[in-house]
Order: C-alpha cells, then structure tokens, then sequence
C-alpha cells in the first residue's frame, strides 16, 4: 500500500523528475498481473520491473526474508553511468522518502561535475 502511494506521488511530480534529466524505474517482486493491475490502475508513465523471484533487490541487498520476500522500501539515486549516488533504506514499510528530499539530490548530481 505503501509503495503504491510512493508511486503515486512520483507520478505527480514526473513533471519534476523530467526537468532534472532524471527517469524513475520501480521494481516490484510482485507477480507480473499483480504489479501490472497496481501501475495500469495508477496511471504509471514511467516503467516498473516485475522481478517475482527478488533478483534485483537481493543485488541492491534490500530483499526482506521476514515479510514473504517483499522488498525493503529503498530509493537508489542511480547516476548515468550506474553508479549508486544516494540511497534510502526505510525503516518500516512506511518510511519513504518526500519527492523533494529525491529531487534534492538529482538536482546535487546535476550540479556536480560532469564525467
């Protein structure tokens, strides 16, 4: 439920997110009908990779074996060359970060000096 807010939120400000030369990639470990209903129902503009059996975040080391295999909520600031710029690990399945806490940091990124 949580997550899907967060979605939601994002896609409000994807306005935003466009103008810091910035894309958003979700990633559920949801089944591909159950993660397709959530993005079709919410109007989801940006991409969200089904990954059912947990291999991306098991890579980003978010994966909670306690919650029947549900991702930690995380948010990955991912530079253009893939380098993990900041990250968010949520302490409870409520903890995101605010679209401008994000924003702040792309726009860091963008303000930094180019490769």
């Amino acid at each position: 439920m949580f997550c899907k807010m967060q979605l939601v939120k994002l896609q409000q400000d994807y306005s935003t997110v466009d103008s810091l030369d910035a894309q958003v990639l979700a990633v559920s470990t949801d089944d591909l009908e159950g993660a397709g209903w959530a993005v079709a129902q919410q109007g989801l503009e940006f991409p969200v990779l089904y990954d059912p059996e947990a291999s991306v975040v098991k890579q980003y080391g978010v994966f909670n074996s306690t919650d029947e295999g549900r991702a930690l909520p995380a948010t990955f600031v991912i530079d253009k060359d893939g380098y993990v710029r900041w990250q968010y690990l949520g302490k409870s399945t409520s903890d995101r970060p605010a679209n401008s806490l994000i924003f702040e940091q792309l726009r860091q990124i963008n303000s930094g000096p180019k490769s």
